[in-house]
């Protein structure tokens, strides 16, 4: 049986964020999945920086479609 992942602490949440903003910002395109992390991500342009989203969720706010994606779903993005 597979467990499920341990949640992040509000510190690692934050240096997940901190970390993608160093090297994306507003304005940049980034391939992502907007649902399932299936088939081939989609380009969508950073319209906010990375923040965390109900005290629980490293998130990136996109334009066309999706409000925001979680940063695990960036396409070649490796949280630290």
């Amino acid at each position: 049986m597979m467990r499920a992942p341990r949640p992040m602490s509000p510190e690692q949440l934050q240096a997940a964020c901190d970390a993608f903003n160093a090297s994306h910002a507003v304005g940049d395109v980034i391939e992502c999945w907007t649902g399932a992390r299936e088939g081939r991500p989609v380009e969508r342009e950073i319209k906010h920086p990375a923040c965390i989203l109900g005290g629980h969720t490293p998130v990136v706010y996109i334009s066309g479609g999706g409000g925001c994606v979680e940063l695990a779903h960036v396409a070649d993005w490796l949280a630290p």
